[in-house]
């Protein structure tokens, strides 16, 4: 049973605190706290780059799109994917509040500005630093609580374990700006998340890559015991093959490599083929 999550209140003194800071330069995400109460801020300033960054970006979601029709059947259309941002991300958390997930409270809505919610511990560093019982536990976890937010009709679309924190010894999630959902299918978009969530444990820094492979079967076998939709396999399955393709062609040319990207690509392939074979 999903419990109702509990909600913290925002400092009483937040509305001159943002009158105060607003001209100075912040970065684009800040936490901070203000009268002992943790909160964070999101900012997104007008720039004269903005519409060439915008060309750049539609050209890049151009090409995913086409390289996602041609390995996995389905077009996302760049206008669609580029359809983000702090007013997207905030009109997506007002749905998942009102369904009762577990993500932050809008604090403070304005042109370029976001004020949310901290909702606890990053959920990386607990599986860095574990104990091998503790990151077992937690990558389960975090395979079941992806497969609970699917079976109740959503997708994060950034749904990486640097996405999800741990409060009150519940896992809550952050960061919904990308479009993922309204750009492919459910299924699909189901089983971006999952290898989004599988590789990006994979991809940690400071774990034992040893580890890696039984962490991402926890995790995998977490998400299939809530949630067993063949359609969701069969997609991973087939981004599963996709990969491994690319990996096989590439390892004799890049496999030497020390770059991080580099053998993390191999390793998150190994993995996704090993966890969708038969």
């Amino acid at each position: 049973m999903i419990s109702t999550p509990a909600h913290q209140s925002p400092p009483p003194d937040l509305q001159a605190w943002l009158e105060t800071t607003a001209p100075r330069p912040l970065p684009q995400v800040l936490e901070t706290e203000l009268d002992g109460v943790h909160f964070v801020v999101k900012r997104r300033r007008a720039s004269v780059g903005g519409g060439i960054s915008y060309a750049l970006r539609y050209l890049r979601a151009l090409f995913l799109g086409v390289g996602c029709k041609l390995f996995l059947g389905e077009f996302p259309r760049p206008g669609i994917l580029l359809r983000n941002g702090l007013d997207f991300e905030a009109q997506r958390l007002r749905v998942l509040l009102a369904d009762g997930c577990r993500v932050p409270a809008i604090w403070y809505e304005a042109p370029g500005l976001l004020v949310l919610e901290h909702v606890g511990e990053d959920l990386s560093s607990v599986i860095r630093h574990g104990s091998d019982e503790t990151r077992s536990h937690w990558a389960r976890l975090a395979g079941r609580d992806l497969a609970e937010f699917h079976r109740r009709g959503h997708c994060h679309g950034g749904a990486q374990i640097r996405n999800l924190t741990i409060r009150d010894n519940e896992l809550w999630r952050i960061d919904f700006e990308e479009n993922i959902g309204e750009a492919l299918s459910p299924p699909l978009a189901q089983a971006y998340d999952l290898f989004q969530l599988v590789a990006s444990l994979v991809s940690l820094r400071k774990l034992p890559v040893e580890i890696m492979p039984r962490l991402a079967r926890d995790m995998v076998q977490g998400y299939f015991d809530v949630n067993p939709d063949a359609r969701v396999r069969a997609r991973l399955t087939r981004l599963g093959r996709v990969l491994g393709g690319l990996a096989r062609v590439l390892r004799p040319l890049l496999g030497r490599l020390s770059s991080r990207d580099i053998q993390g690509f191999f390793r998150v392939a190994d993995v996704l083929r090993g966890l969708t074979q038969p």
